[in-house]
């Protein structure tokens, strides 16, 4: 009886510390992207919903929103930046593990990879 109370009691304090220790996308980030011209820094604000993921991103540059979908650890979301030479629409995949997220971007013309931590 005691030997299975004990596991009851480690199985819920499991489950009731994973959503903590994962964190969950959701919150303030501090974003780099690598890009040809060097390291742009950035921060983005991630709000999930179930599976669908909507954020904005600012930086030097500007301001943008974004839509997407988070399925497990999976990020995917499609941000739309106005520039001089007109709309450029660029793709972000992510996996985020705990306070940071590494992914990929494509923006047509090329590819990246982006790095965020939670902001603190």
């Amino acid at each position: 009886m005691k030997v299975s109370l004990a596991v009851a009691l480690i199985a819920l304090v499991g489950l009731v510390a994973t959503p903590r220790a994962q964190g969950g996308v959701d919150g303030n980030w501090a974003v780099t992207f690598d890009t040809p011209m060097g390291a742009m820094d950035a921060t983005a604000s991630f709000k999930s919903d179930g599976e669908e993921l909507t954020g904005t991103l600012e930086s030097q540059a500007g301001s943008t929103t974004f839509k997407g979908t988070i399925k497990a650890t999976t990020l995917n979301f499609v941000m739309n930046i106005n520039t001089p030479q007109g709309d450029l629409s660029i793709q972000m995949t992510g996996e985020l593990d705990g306070d940071a997220i590494k992914g990929t971007f494509d923006f047509g013309q090329g590819t990246g990879a982006w790095t965020a931590k939670r902001a603190k």
